[in-house]
C-alpha cells in the first residue's frame, strides 16, 4: 500500500510512497481511508516546526495525517467494531489507565501520542488504531462532513467544558476552521464572531453556519466590550486572548481553544473583582467522542467548510491550497490511482 510520509526532519521533504500493510491486534481494528483532512497543524509538521521541545517527539521516517473518516475492514481479537462499518475518532493514543485517563481527562495522559506527530498516522491507504478511539458514523453521512469530526470534537469538548446554557450571549474570536466548526457546535445559540477585516469569506460563512453577528474592525469590537457570557479564543494569537478578557461580562467564561505562541497579556484584577473565569481547553477527553457523531449530524452545514477535495499523491496542490487561503478545508482522498480525485 502507499502512504504520505515526511522521510526526514525539517522542512520538506514529503513522499507518497510504498509502506508496509497493516495489520490489527488485539483490540485494535484495521480502517481503509475513506478521507482526511488537512490542517494547520500538519502544515507545521511539514514545515519542520515541531522538533524538541514542541511538545511532539516524531521519529523519521513518520506517516502524516490525524483528521480521518475510515471503513474497518479487519478487526483484531475483543476489537467489538462491525467489519464495514464507517467510523471516525479520536487522533490520540493514551494508556488508559492512569489517573487522567480514569478522571476522563485522557488528553492529560503522560503517555499520550499523537497520530501523524508523535506515532504514524492517517495520510495512508489504510492504518490501525484502537477499537476505543473510534465511533461509529451514522447512516448516510456524507464524506465532506465525516471528515470534520476530529476538529469538531474540539470545538464540543471547548463548549462542554465552559458550561454553555441556552440563555448565554456567546462569542467566538477567530473564523478560522476551529471558530467555524464552534459556531456549528453552538446551533441554537446567540453567536457572535469577532475577526480581522481581511476575514471577510470567513465572516460569510460564518453567517451560513448561524452566527447571528460578525465585526471585523477594532471599533466594533469595542463596543461589544463588557457583553459576553461566553467566549471562545480560536485565534491562536496572544492578542485574541486580551481580546477575549475585554469582551467578557460579569461572571463570563472564556474558554482558550487556541495555542499562541507567545504570553497573553490581561488585567487579573478585573477577573477578579467580576468574578469571571479563564477555561484551557485542550483536543478532547476519549468520551467526547460518544457524542460527535449525533452532534456533528446535527450540524449538517459544517459540510460546506471542505470546499476542495485532492487526492494524497497529489499533496503538494493540496498544501497549496490551504497556504493561500484558497481552500477551508482539503479533503484527502486515497482512491487507486486510476481513478484519481483534483479540485475543481
Amino acid at each position: 500500500m502507499k502512504a504520505l510520509i515526511k522521510t526526514t526532519p525539517g522542512d520538506g521533504g514529503l513522499a507518497w510512497r510504498d509502506h508496509p500493510e497493516p495489520s490489527a491486534g488485539p483490540g485494535e481494528v484495521t480502517l481503509e481511508l475513506a478521507g482526511a483532512g488537512l490542517c494547520h497543524t500538519d502544515l507545521g509538521m511539514i514545515r519542520g516546526t515541531y522538533g524538541p521541545g514542541s511538545g511532539y517527539s516524531p521519529e523519521f521516517p513518520l506517516v502524516l495525517g490525524h483528521e480521518y473518516v475510515g471503513r474497518v475492514i479487519e478487526t483484531g481479537p475483543g476489537a467489538g467494531l462491525p467489519v464495514g462499518a464507517r467510523v471516525v475518532g479520536s487522533a490520540h493514543l493514551t494508556c488508559g489507565a492512569c489517573a487522567w485517563c480514569a478522571r476522563g481527562r485522557s488528553m492529560l495522559c503522560d503517555e499520550r501520542k499523537v497520530l501523524g506527530l508523535d506515532v504514524n498516522g492517517v495520510f495512508a491507504e489504510r492504518f490501525v488504531l484502537p477499537a476505543r478511539n473510534l465511533a461509529v458514523l451514522p447512516p448516510g453521512m456524507p464524506d465532506e462532513l465525516a471528515v470534520l469530526a476530529e476538529p469538531f470534537a474540539v470545538a464540543a469538548h471547548a463548549v462542554d467544558a465552559a458550561r454553555v446554557t441556552p440563555a448565554d450571549d456567546i462569542c467566538v474570536v477567530g473564523p478560522g476552521t476551529v471558530g467555524l466548526l464552534t459556531v456549528g457546535a453552538l446551533e441554537n445559540h446567540h453567536v457572535t464572531v469577532v475577526g480581522r477585516p481581511e476575514d471577510a469569506a470567513q465572516m460569510e460563512r460564518a453567517r451560513q453556519l448561524g452566527a447571528d453577528e460578525t465585526v471585523t474592525t477594532a471599533a466594533g469590537t469595542e463596543r461589544l466590550h463588557g457583553r459576553f457570557d461566553v467566549v471562545f479564543e480560536t485565534a491562536g494569537a496572544a492578542s485574541a486572548v486580551t481580546t477575549g478578557t475585554r469582551l467578557l461580562g460579569r461572571g463570563g467564561r472564556l474558554a482558550c481553544v487556541g495555542l499562541p505562541a507567545q504570553e497573553a497579556r490581561f488585567s487579573s484584577a478585573r477577573l477578579s473583582w467580576n468574578e469571571q473565569t479563564i477555561i484551557g481547553c485542550r483536543a478532547y477527553d476519549l468520551s467526547t467522542w460518544a457524542s460527535v457523531p449525533e452532534r456533528l449530524a446535527a450540524a449538517a452545514g459544517l459540510a460546506s467548510l471542505v470546499t476542495h477535495t485532492v487526492h494524497l499523491s497529489d499533496y503538494q496542490h493540496a498544501l497549496d491550497l490551504v497556504q493561500t487561503r484558497q481552500a477551508t478545508k482539503v479533503l484527502l482522498r486515497a482512491d487507486p490511482p486510476e481513478h484519481p480525485v483534483r479540485a475543481s
